[in-house]
Order: C-alpha cells, then sequence, then structure tokens
C-alpha cells in the first residue's frame, strides 16, 4: 500500500541518522531557509552578520507549547535588540501560514523560518518534531555555538541569561578563546609617500566629470567621479583613475610593495587587478548601518583581495571595521596599505569630521576567473 503520509514523516526515520551533537566551540552549519512570508534567510546574510546571534529551535507540533515559548521571546524581544543580538527563530512546523498567524497572535516581529527537510534541525542536534520541546543556541559574530539551553521550566530567565553573557563581553571581547579582536589583515606601510598621497587627493578635487552611471566605451577620455550607494549610504564618491601614467606609477608600488607581501603572508600570487578608485567620505553616511562581502555575487566571485590605501589622516570617525572579530576598527597612516580577504565581513564607518581619501581595488589572478564559455 502507498505511503501517502506527509513528506517528513515519510523520511523523518532516515533523517534520525543525519541528527548531529553540538560542542562549544563549533562553527555553526549554515542554512538557507524561507520566512512565514517566503523571503529567504541564510546564516550569513549581510544583515545579521558581525553580532552575537540567538537561534531558537521550535521543535514541537503543540499550539500551546511554541505560543508560551514564542511569548517569552516576543517579551524579550526589544531587550535582544538593544543587546544587539541577532534574533532567529526556527520552527519545526513548514506550514508557513500557521507560522504566520502565530507570529501575529503572540506580537513577534521577528522572522519564524520553516524547516521542511530538518536538516537544520539535525545540524543543531535536534531531531525535527521528535526529542526536545525546543533549544535555543547562542552564537558569536564568527559563528561559533558558546552554549546552548533545552526546554528550561523558564524560557524568560534564559533569555536574560543570553543577554547577560553578550553584556559581560564574554561573547564579542573578553574571551580570546571566544573572539579575537584582531582579524586576519595584512598591513603594508609607506606604499605611497605623504606627497604622493596629497597628490592623489589634489587630482580628486580638480580632475575628472561627475556621472551617474559608468561611462560607455569612448564616451568620457580619462578620469570621472560617481556616486556610490553602498547600502544606500550617502556619504561616498568614488574618483576612477584612467589617467595612464599615475595607473602606470600606482602599479609599480602595488606590484612591488604590496604583492610580494601578499605572497609571502597568504601563499597567493596577485597577477591582476580591479580598476584603482580613490574613494571620498565625508558627511552623514545615512543608509542602512552593515557591513559587506566584497565577492559574494557571481560577478565579483572572482576577487580574493580587498586594497584600501588612506590617503589623509585629518578627519575623524571613517574607521574600517570587522564586525566578525570585534569593535577594533583601522585607520591607518597615510601611504599605508589595508588588505584583506574579499570574503570578509567588512564597513567603513562613518567620516565624523573631515573628508576622508582613500585608494582602493581588489586583486585576483587568471586561476579565480570563471572558465570562458565555449
Amino acid at each position: 500500500m502507498s505511503d501517502t503520509r506527509p513528506t517528513y514523516d515519510i523520511a523523518a526515520n532516515q533523517i534520525a541518522a543525519y541528527v548531529r551533537p553540538i560542542w562549544r566551540g563549533d562553527f555553526a552549519l549554515p542554512f538557507d531557509l524561507r520566512d512565514q512570508d517566503g523571503r529567504p534567510l541564510k546564516l550569513m546574510d549581510d544583515h545579521l552578520s558581525g553580532k552575537p546571534m540567538l537561534l531558537v529551535f521550535l521543535n514541537q507540533t503543540s499550539a500551546d507549547d511554541n505560543i508560551a515559548l514564542l511569548k517569552a521571546v516576543a517579551a524579550a524581544e526589544q531587550k535582544l535588540n538593544t543587546s544587539n543580538i541577532a534574533l532567529v527563530v526556527i520552527s519545526s512546523s513548514s506550514d508557513a501560514v500557521a507560522n504566520r498567524q502565530l507570529r501575529q497572535s503572540v506580537g513577534f516581529n521577528g522572522p519564524i523560518l520553516g524547516d521542511s527537510t530538518g536538516a537544520t534541525f539535525a545540524s543543531y542536534g535536534l531531531h525535527k518534531a521528535h526529542g526536545e520541546s525546543w533549544r535555543m543556541v547562542l552564537l558569536t559574530p564568527l559563528r561559533q555555538i558558546l552554549t546552548w539551553f533545552d526546554s528550561p521550566a523558564d524560557p524568560g530567565n534564559t533569555l536574560e541569561t543570553c543577554m547577560t553573557l553578550v553584556r559581560n563581553g564574554q561573547v564579542v571581547r573578553s574571551d580570546a578563546s571566544w573572539q579575537p579582536d584582531h582579524p586576519p589583515v595584512l598591513l603594508v606601510p609607506n606604499v605611497l609617500s605623504p606627497e604622493e598621497c596629497t597628490g592623489l587627493i589634489e587630482s580628486f578635487e580638480t580632475g575628472g566629470p561627475f556621472t551617474v552611471r559608468p561611462p560607455r566605451p569612448g564616451e568620457l577620455p580619462g578620469d570621472y567621479k560617481m556616486p556610490v550607494y553602498e547600502h544606500h549610504r550617502q556619504d561616498r564618491v568614488d574618483h576612477v583613475i584612467k589617467d595612464q601614467n599615475t595607473l602606470k606609477f600606482l602599479d609599480q608600488r602595488i606590484f612591488s610593495r604590496v604583492t610580494p607581501q601578499i605572497q609571502r603572508a597568504f601563499a597567493y600570487e596577485v597577477t591582476r587587478r580591479e580598476d584603482l578608485h580613490i574613494a571620498r567620505y565625508v558627511g552623514e553616511r545615512g543608509g542602512n548601518p552593515m557591513g559587506h562581502r566584497d565577492n559574494v555575487s557571481a560577478a565579483t566571485a572572482y576577487r580574493r583581495f580587498a586594497l584600501s590605501l588612506n590617503l589623509n589622516d585629518d578627519y575623524q570617525g571613517g574607521e574600517v571595521m570587522f564586525k566578525e572579530y570585534g569593535d577594533l576598527g583601522y585607520k591607518s597612516e597615510p601611504g599605508t596599505a589595508l588588505v584583506f580577504s574579499s570574503a570578509l565581513l567588512h564597513e567603513v564607518q562613518e567620516t565624523t569630521k573631515g573628508i576622508r581619501y582613500t585608494l582602493i581595488s581588489h586583486f585576483f589572478n587568471e586561476a579565480s576567473l570563471p572558465p570562458r564559455a565555449t
């Protein structure tokens, strides 16, 4: 006789074999699920990255159990947000309508993701719809598992415990085994002299027309400027360098002083670069204050390293931050190159006084390019 039960019920016995025990210090396994409105959400989404994360697993189909837990989560939601904790609820129910109704009934504002296959539950030590009624898993900004709590009688106290851990710095800074302060970046001093930095700033201010779109081939003969609305920010304009004499000089410095250090530190041979830009940051940034990665789209996947070379230091704010690794901001001396993996989450803070100028680009080699279509 044909088995006509719901798909997961048919698969449940086999899924049990994939339940993976979790341990403190494990790196959280990625997930890619959809919320109650069908919107995708991933563990490494930009707006969730760089902050501690609390995963709440609703592992019972009982409406009463889920409502009791989610009420406690909803009551603590504002405090969790104030503590800069990213909150994600994952339900054993993949019924989006039911999850939406549950969310509305308790006044919860965050996402409720449905795990239709049970794979995410298994990745965090749970057999979907079996065993523990619920589990809270607290992750560091680097997405290591710090601790977890299973079905305690008072979920409100458990949520307070999670927030206390974060407030006391045990997730972010004070325990080096959990949160290194220094991201894997490379600093190369004296790539340019102070006078050479000043000359590049002058070229920004005196040369090149402003355009709101990339010019067509042959449309503009030399340098030009463009606005950059990264995460809708309003403080950045880039000056794209096309002058051949300037490019020849900068390439000589980059490929004699910077890329050999990348080879030495990361065993990677850089042979190519993208356009060189002088980025200017001034005034209020606006937009969405969150970091980003430089090689996550299909069009930029070939990027391997990012270059950020300060041209001045007579400004306040404007630090480059890597929030998965802590709150240390980088503001190097003029002429010093900051090099980091294009895969690292990073963000330029708002320039609160003065104007920040920096020379930027991305490095790669032929091996990182996709094969040509035949």
